[in-house]
């Protein structure tokens, strides 16, 4: 089949986050199975930038925010949205990892006009708003790509009610995350670090883990506990926390990392720490899972029942207090250690193997796209 995948922006530092991990991750797995695949994404670049990876075709177009600031909502890419026009009748189905902005909701808009068939994938990123702006986006757009979408693909049942309460009618399919499965990573001899890994935002929390390291500084004198990630508003507060911890040697932000240096970060952690809250699937906790490092999150997490009935991770309330008695009972119990980083890799292979992922995508193009494989 001949595939697009639309997301809203890539970046060297990862700024987009999750939803861009996963339409790489599905681009590669979909081209090792014979698809020929094209990911259409706004950039920092001032160009257009074509170029084959892992077996498919990433084309990046420069990308503007309309209004600066925080946020993708207001981003542009009409170079982008004129080159997908162009090409948009070669393709057989069309993949949206959807959101409320300017980029990706022109380009489902494009194809439910030209009558191409097409999936979306919303990653939690659209559910009811009274915003004026969001209503008025749903009713011109948002509402009708949602019932012209042969399938919107969702992680959770949260995620599902979610979209059904901006359409009612949208045609819901079950889908997970997925990454690669491989070796994992030793534990033996790793850093003696504690690792928060996300955007600076304020639904990652990531004051809330400078909080859990201030509780646990004193017993772990010798552990670092590291963030890493580009700033999302929460910067400042972050830095403030640190200061006023007293202990700015250990407790360290370090500035965004590139897409291909996070998993070197995770694997050289023991503990990787997300004390977000309401998220869908964090792609950092598959990544953290897939090389062995064990993981404590929250409970509001649509991926939290699941971690915590493989025995993959320490879920806790959010509260700082909670988050450092998970940390702790990691670094001081080596089997405990160990039994999370076999539940994490029991999890993986049963359920978030991509190759799966990537079969079952196959079959729903096929099914509900009209296309042969």
């Amino acid at each position: 089949m001949r595939i697009a995948q639309v997301v809203t922006y890539i970046s060297p530092d990862g700024a987009f986050g999750g939803p861009s991990r996963v339409a790489l991750g599905q681009a590669a797995a979909l081209a090792e199975r014979g698809h020929d695949v094209t990911v259409f994404a706004a950039s920092p670049l001032d160009v257009v930038e074509r170029r084959s990876q892992d077996g498919y075709i990433l084309s990046k177009f420069p990308g503007r925010k309309v209004v600066p600031g925080d946020g993708f909502a207001l981003m542009r890419a009409p170079r982008l949205n004129k080159a997908f026009r162009t090409q948009l009748s070669s393709f057989d189905v069309v993949h949206v990892h959807l959101a409320r902005d300017l980029v990706t909701m022109p380009v489902a808009v494009a194809a439910r006009m030209a009558g191409v068939p097409y999936v979306v994938q919303t990653h939690g990123m659209i559910d009811a708003s009274g915003r004026w702006l969001a209503r008025a986006l749903d009713r011109f757009a948002t509402k009708p790509v949602l019932r012209g979408a042969r399938a919107a693909l969702v992680l959770t049942d949260q995620e599902e009610l979610d979209l059904r309460g901006v359409e009612p009618s949208v045609k819901i399919v079950r889908i997970s995350n997925g990454i690669r499965v491989g070796q994992v990573a030793p534990y033996e001899g790793r850093k003696n670090r504690v690792l928060f890994l996300a955007r600076l935002q304020e639904r990652k929390r990531p004051v809330a883990f400078v909080e859990m390291a201030t509780l646990l500084h004193e017993s772990f004198p010798e552990t670092e506990f590291v963030l890493v990630g580009p700033d999302e508003g929460e910067a400042a507060a972050t830095q403030t926390a640190i200061e006023r911890s007293g202990h700015s040697g250990k407790i360290r932000w370090v500035g965004p990392a590139s897409p291909d240096e996070t998993s070197d970060w995770i694997a050289s952690a023991r503990v990787y720490v997300l004390p977000s809250f309401g998220e869908v699937f964090p792609m950092t906790i598959l990544e953290a899972l897939s090389v062995g490092t064990p993981v404590v999150a929250t409970d509001s997490l649509g991926i939290a029942g699941a971690c915590g009935a493989h025995g993959a991770a320490l879920i806790t309330d959010g509260t700082a207090r909670e988050l450092a008695g998970a940390v702790a009972r990691i670094l001081t119990d080596s089997r405990l250690a160990s039994e999370l980083r076999a539940g994490g890799s029991r999890y993986l292979r049963k359920d978030l193997d991509i190759s799966n992922v990537a079969a079952h995508l196959e079959d729903l193009y096929a099914a509900h796209a009209g296309a042969s494989s």
